[in-house]
């Protein structure tokens, strides 16, 4: 059997997409890629180890002048989809969200291909609400998603990174390893792989009074704020600032995750039953962030803190509230477990043999 997976955009997006490669190539199936050509798919898949064919597509955002002309570029990108589908003749096409599976999708039933979808979040992205009428199944991450397709056939089948996430484990050394008390009580504070900058100011003043904590907090600020952030900045012991960290295996030693609410952190801190403050990232489509936050914060898993809430003092008394309280973070973490769809992968790789 042969797989065209199409993903873009971000890794909320692309590593779901790159963890069902993996599972379907352990199947024995042939796998490639199509993405857009200067977006993150194009170097994180190739750096996966898969065939990466490029396209030239681009998102309806901006004027309605630039909205017109994007889709006058859509038939561009459909025609190359299209001469590579062809071409590489797939047996089925995947598509994990972003506005690059548009023409793919498209392209893949001009050509009789069968097609599966991917939704991640609990809010359904425009474009996989506009393809949804020309696939032939809809795999969802929430409950809440169950009903905004109109398809006779959506499975809530959880996002393939839990199952990674699951499967990973760190070697207890971490923590330490970081110069940090493997036995106080320890948070970690990651906006996603690329940080956030607005975020990053309130946590300089996080830090500020973050020594008359009993616990303690690791900061990850994301790689390209990492020196602007820490310049000129008195960084307290119980605090430890680095440009990135292996999130799924610290996710086994800390006791608090402090995130941002993309789909991927989601799915990977309830596989592995983490109690957790979500600051849902104000500025993506649809405010996907908030209802991924809210999905959570209703079930009592975690806390939800929008970004116009956020102050230094109420993230710290939050925080110290839940590390000095094992009863409620112990709750919440059970309760993130109880949501969790760890076995997500494995589902996901069936009913693409189903498909079959």
């Amino acid at each position: 059997m042969k797989v065209c997976l199409t993903a873009g955009g971000t890794g909320g997006h692309i590593f779901p997409a790159i963890a069902l490669a993996d599972a379907c190539k352990a199947a024995s199936m042939d796998v490639f890629f199509i993405g857009n050509k200067d977006k993150m798919e194009a170097l994180e898949v190739p750096k996966a180890g898969y065939t990466f064919f490029a396209i030239e597509n681009k998102g309806y955002r901006g004027s309605l002048i630039a909205k017109i002309g994007v889709l006058f570029g859509q038939f561009g990108a459909i025609i190359s989809a299209h001469k590579i589908i062809k071409r590489e003749k797939p047996d089925l096409v995947i598509g994990f969200g972003g506005y690059v599976t548009v023409p793919v999708v498209l392209a893949a039933k001009i050509n009789n291909v069968k097609v599966l979808l991917h939704e991640q979040n609990a809010i359904a992205g425009k474009a996989n609400i506009f393809l949804s009428r020309f696939a032939d199944g809809i795999a969802v991450s929430y409950p809440e998603s169950l009903h905004q397709f109109k398809n006779k056939d959506v499975r809530l089948i959880g996002n393939p990174r839990a199952t990674v996430a699951l499967n990973t484990t760190g070697d207890g050394t971490q923590i330490e390893t970081l110069g940090l008390n493997p036995k106080k009580k320890t948070a970690l504070i990651v906006m996603g792989s690329q940080g956030s900058e607005s975020v990053n100011e309130i946590l300089k003043k996080f830090i500020g009074i973050a020594a008359s904590s009993e616990h303690q907090y690791i900061i990850a600020t994301g790689r390209k704020h990492f020196e602007e952030f820490t310049e000129h900045l008195t960084v307290p012991e119980n605090v430890k600032i680095v440009d990135f960290v292996d999130q799924i295996r610290l996710l086994t030693e800390i006791d608090l995750l402090i995130a941002r609410g993309g789909a991927t952190s989601a799915a990977e801190m309830l596989a592995k039953g983490v109690a957790s403050v979500i600051i849902p990232s104000p500025y993506v489509p649809n405010n996907h962030q908030l209802h991924n936050a809210l999905a959570l914060s209703d079930k009592k898993a975690s806390i939800c803190i929008e970004e116009k809430d956020l102050t230094e003092q109420g993230l710290l008394k939050v925080a110290d509230e839940l590390l000095s309280n094992d009863t409620l973070r112990l709750s919440m973490a059970a309760a993130a477990k109880t949501l969790g769809l760890p076995d997500a992968l494995y589902r996901m790789a069936e009913w693409v043999k189903e498909i079959d």
